[in-house]
């Protein structure tokens, strides 16, 4: 998937973006996976969203889109990944610092790094990436989130009960995604498994069967059966989709483990 885009560029940027972890915050992570996996991911929402991005949000480059989303963590590659989570209780200044850090970040890969791609500048692309300043990007802010919303998800369904908090988090931002960035508002007029996180069912009585097979360790079985998350069944199924062999070892193959009560 993507390989045409991908392949423009030297084998040692997968190695360097495969070598970021994500989520640095959490002493334990299930199911960590790094920079290279999560920009697959992005972009393959962004691919499913395409129809309705065609039909409500015509004026969105669908294309600029994906390769944003391919190459949106290239100065973490340098800077290494700064986590939402430390973000927010950065003050402004330590912000700044982080903002200027992947500026200069972003000229070294422009001169490393082909200054095309498919098209579109490469620079230009990361800033983009980095100030969040065109249609393009909003979508991008809009996918990275659901992508890092499903993956704390997917921990916390797995027993993972520290990840919570990152839910939490990403909940509250895609909770109010469509007011703070209204020229993506037309996007989510047409609700999908990708553009509602709310939930499947809605009873007046919540069944116990429906989450007997959470709370341990995913599996090739486990993975797909439909839980009461929308957009996290989407998720997955995306990436067993496109992601093959290796979208099933991104699932299901746990990394690291808690420890024992003392």
């Amino acid at each position: 998937m993507f390989e045409e885009i991908l392949g423009l560029f030297p084998e040692s940027r997968e190695r360097r973006l495969r070598r970021i972890e994500r989520f640095a915050m959490f002493d334990v992570f299930f199911y960590r996976s790094n920079l290279w996996h999560h920009g697959m991911r992005v972009a393959l929402i962004i691919q499913e969203l395409t129809p309705l991005l065609h039909d409500h949000l015509p004026a969105c480059d669908t294309t600029k889109a994906r390769i944003l989303a391919l190459v949106h963590d290239d100065a973490e590659m340098i800077t290494g990944d700064v986590q939402l989570g430390h973000k927010m209780h950065m003050s402004a200044e330590e912000l700044q610092k982080v903002h200027d850090a992947e500026a200069a970040a972003i000229e070294v890969l422009s001169k490393e790094y082909p200054q095309s791609i498919a098209g579109y500048p490469y620079r230009a692309l990361l800033v983009h990436a980095l100030e969040r300043d065109c249609l393009e990007a909003e979508l991008l802010t809009y996918a990275d989130k659901l992508d890092a919303y499903c993956e704390s998800l997917h921990e916390v369904l797995a027993g993972n009960i520290s990840a919570l908090r990152a839910v939490f988090t990403y909940v509250r931002i895609l909770g109010t995604f469509e007011q703070d960035h209204p020229n993506l508002a037309p996007l989510f007029s047409n609700k999908t498994a990708l553009t509602d996180i709310g939930l499947r069912r809605h009873p007046l009585r919540v069944d116990r069967d429906l989450y007997a097979h959470l709370n341990t360790p995913h599996t090739e079985e486990s993975i797909t059966q439909e839980t009461d998350f929308m957009a996290y069944n989407a998720w997955r199924a995306l990436v067993l989709k496109y992601m093959g062999h290796e979208g099933l070892v991104i699932l299901t193959k746990q990394k690291e483990f808690l420890r024992s009560p003392v």
